[in-house]
């Protein structure tokens, strides 16, 4: 099919074909994406923060632990989950999570400062509670970094 233009006076003959034809030419072309490569599973990430020192202990003397142990007397008022982290490349935040055998008994966050080395701690008061008790640290997206167990008698 063949249009004539006229234009100020100049007469323009254009093919509809012939556009259409070169249009074709130089549209860009989309590939879509396999389906198979959405979905590919997501690498697991390596832990933000490295634990290198969990212990239960009944106190906690010059940011030291003392009388580390994995069963304590029921008279014990209180016991300390002490932690130390190694290269901590920015500012975190774990949660402590206390339990006395299938019950949640409390949670404690911690922030933890970029450095080498850094060492902190958290407390839990026992109320003459009996059993076996765990501590988990958390990261700040659910995971646990570690664990640790102790009795109460």
């Amino acid at each position: 099919m063949r249009k004539t233009i006229i234009l100020g006076g100049i007469a323009l003959s254009v093919s509809l074909a012939a556009l259409t034809a070169t249009a074709q030419q130089t549209a860009p072309t989309v590939t879509p994406a396999p389906a198979e490569a959405a979905k590919a599973p997501v690498p697991a990430q390596a832990p933000s923060l490295t634990i290198s020192r969990i212990e239960i202990a009944a106190n906690v003397m010059d940011r030291k632990p003392v009388d580390v142990g994995t069963s304590f007397p029921a008279s014990t008022e209180k016991v300390y989950c002490y932690l130390e982290f190694k290269d901590v490349k920015k500012e975190a935040t774990v949660n402590i999570v206390w339990t006395l055998g299938q019950k949640e008994m409390g949670k404690t966050q911690l922030t933890i400062k970029a450095s080498q080395k850094f060492r902190t701690w958290a407390a839990k008061s026992l109320y003459g509670m009996k059993g076996g008790w765990k501590v988990d640290v958390l990261d700040e997206k659910g995971n646990i970094l570690k664990s640790a167990t102790f009795t109460v008698q």
